[in-house]
């Protein structure tokens, strides 16, 4: 929801262990600290090769207690 810097993205709905529903994002294999704001810094969306959103414990279970809220994987060219 939202729009520029102020845009959040939720996957597993509004409540967590760590009060924070924004899930981990994770860019060619390094996590990324500060969001969708920490991730859109980084990266164009023309150096996006492909985006997976992982949303299930069984798939989320590799990042551990990080991937709670869900775990958005980008892959660049």
């Amino acid at each position: 929801s939202g729009d520029g810097d102020n845009a959040t993205v939720t996957i597993r709905g509004i409540s967590s262990i760590n009060a924070s529903s924004e899930p981990l994002f994770v860019i060619d294999g390094h996590l990324i600290s500060g969001g969708f704001r920490g991730a859109s810094q980084m990266i164009t969306v023309n150096q996006i090769n492909s985006i997976k959103v992982l949303k299930n414990a069984s798939e989320t279970a590799i990042y551990g207690l990080r991937g709670a809220n869900g775990v958005i994987e980008i892959t660049l060219k």
